[in-house]
């Protein structure tokens, strides 16, 4: 393994090359042709080592070579992808540093939460020309969409980034989208387990829970979308399973890998297209009801984010078909994360029933079942009221929200590609400057800030259930039995620093309200209403990672869940519980 002090990387990311077969002294002098062979390949090797790092200014990241000349850290980044950053930055502890790349000679890599940061928050690394690149490729997009794009895609990826999301992700607009969703949740929550429901002793099966919360997540958000009249998910058989298949083979279609590489990816996206083409050929997405009408619920009506998005497009010229084209990557954006930060947080939290927290406190799962009956705002009869506004989250579930907090620390991974616009400094905590040249892509990797001992402590890689509760002792090590209030690892301010959970600057994540609020509605209600248990008993064993792939933001499970099920039985005293949630 290479020491800290060698700019290489080590196993199991080093890629090394065969053995030659052994020579001997005497076959090399025997062999004329063998011996100006073995020069020649040395000299070239060293030759290429020495040309196969770009000449750098003094100011930018430090060069950091592969083991293998050129092609070493591209290949680690194909069959790795985000968790390659992570490893190399725990392997030589740099805050960021520059990469040699065989297309295109460097691309920056900016680890520490400072600097990535900054680099979120500086508009002259922009993320547009990466958009415009793999779009059409990705879409599938006709000649027309595609020349709009290139003659007007910058302005429109500024509008659509700056004024339309936003604007339609707030206020009435979000308000709609939620009681929605929630009330979307709360019906499918109200049947689950129900009394007269189950097998013999009340228990009900879920044999898949990371598909249960894909179901539950995807039907609340595309009718909060789409209303519920025309709903493409509900109306079109196999739209849901066809969106989570493309979303497991985007990076594919978004290379533009061959088609025999990409069957199932492509397949998923026709039929995506097929789903929504009527909707929005049909301009289906036009029926939203008025603001005054969704302050009493969006019945039957179109989300404006939606309306929105679709009007925007139309108004650049692009024609409907491709519309729906384009908006298959919707839904994708809108429950991407939640589905899997939803079912780890579970996984996690049921995880530690009957276990003490840190300092021996009660157990864990009883103290959150204590939070969230301050959650509670009404209760009639069987119908129980839910607060699930962040504000009432923060006030009354310390604990919960720790839990919350804890769960992207440890599955977010982004990786944020950018280009660099303009010659760009960037500068670390210790007023350290970095420079970025324009026209270099920088990638902002935020997991990596989220796994360095040195801002969270030496049980970094540990899920500590409340390392975010204000002034508790969440660890063992020497570093963290300090006090939260001072600078080192495990401090308010250090972790405050690292975590970076929605990205930054004009990307920061516009939906994380929205998303928030269905996760804490179904955390809430299985908190309080249910016993969960492993499916088949024993000890509880949660998935390991998945790959964490550079197109998502939330690391997923390996082999999608299968073999994690839970039963489910309703609590004493909520057996015909009827869930109702407000903001």
């Amino acid at each position: 393994m290479a020491s800290n002090t060698t700019a290489g990387v080590s196993p199991p990311f080093a890629i090394t090359l065969p053995l030659l077969p052994a020579i001997t002294p005497s076959t090399i002098t025997t062999s004329p042709i063998l011996l100006a062979t073995l020069i020649t390949t040395v000299i070239a090797t060293l030759l290429l080592t020495r040309s196969s790092g770009p000449r750098l200014h003094p100011l930018e990241p430090p060069l950091l070579r592969p083991h293998v000349p050129l092609i070493g850290h591209i290949l680690s980044l194909i069959r790795h992808q985000a968790a390659y950053h992570i490893t190399l930055q725990k392997h030589t502890r740099r805050p960021i540093a520059t990469l040699p790349m065989l297309w295109s000679g460097k691309m920056y890599a900016v680890w520490d939460p400072y600097l990535a940061a900054a680099g979120l928050r500086a508009k002259t690394l922009t993320t547009t020309p990466h958009i415009l690149e793999v779009t059409p490729t990705a879409c599938e997009t006709g000649e027309v969409t595609n020349a709009v794009l290139k003659e007007k895609g910058e302005g429109l990826v500024e509008r659509m980034m700056e004024k339309v999301i936003p604007g339609a992700l707030k206020g009435e607009g979000m308000r709609g989208m939620n009681e929605v969703a929630l009330r979307g949740l709360g019906g499918e929550l109200s049947s689950l387990a129900a009394a007269g429901k189950g097998n013999g002793d009340g228990w009900t099966e879920v044999p898949n829970l990371w598909l249960f919360i894909r179901h539950l997540v995807t039907s609340a958000t595309t009718t909060a979308l789409y209303g519920p009249e025309h709903n493409p998910f509900s109306v079109e058989a196999g739209s849901e399973d066809a969106l989570w298949t493309m979303e497991r083979n985007l990076l594919g279609l978004t290379l533009g890998l061959p088609g025999f590489m990409t069957k199932a990816g492509r397949r998923a996206r026709a039929t995506l297209v097929g789903a929504l083409r009527p909707f929005y050929v049909g301009h289906r997405d036009t029926g939203g009801l008025e603001v005054g009408e969704k302050q009493e619920g969006t019945k039957g009506g179109v989300s404006q984010f939606v309306r929105d998005r679709a009007g925007l497009l139309r108004e650049s010229g692009i024609p409907d078909e491709d519309v729906a084209k384009l908006e298959i990557m919707l839904p994708f954006a809108a429950m991407a994360n939640t589905v899997p930060l939803l079912f780890w947080l579970i996984g996690w939290v049921f995880e530690m029933q009957g276990k003490t927290g840190s300092g021996g406190q009660a157990d864990v799962v009883e103290r959150l079942r204590k939070e969230v009956e301050g959650l509670i705002v009404g209760r009639e009869g069987d119908v129980v009221r839910l607060s699930v506004a962040t504000s009432a989250v923060e006030q009354n579930c310390p604990l919960l929200m720790s839990c919350y907090k804890e769960t992207q620390r440890k599955t977010v991974h982004q990786v944020s590609t950018r280009t660099v616009a303009e010659d760009t400094i960037l500068r670390d905590r210790a007023g350290k400057e970095y420079l970025l040249k324009k026209g270099t892509v920088a990638q902002l990797v935020l997991g990596a800030g989220h796994n360095m001992e040195e801002y969270w402590g030496e049980d970094v890689d540990e899920f500590k259930p409340d390392r975010f509760v204000t002034g508790s002792n969440n660890s063992n090590n020497s570093n963290n039995q300090a006090s939260k209030t001072e600078d080192g690892p495990g401090s308010v301010r250090a972790m405050r620093a690292a975590f970076l959970p929605f990205g930054g600057g004009s990307h920061l994540c516009p939906g994380r309200a929205f998303a928030f609020a269905e996760m804490m509605a179904v955390m809430a209600t299985l908190l309080l209403g249910f016993d969960v248990q492993p499916l088949e008993g024993g000890e509880w064993k949660v998935p390991e990672f998945a790959t964490r792939s550079v197109i998502d933001a939330v690391t997923k499970p390996k082999n999608h869940g299968d073999g994690f099920g839970v039963k489910l039985r309703r609590r004493k005293g909520w057996e015909n519980a009827q869930w109702k949630y407000e903001l």
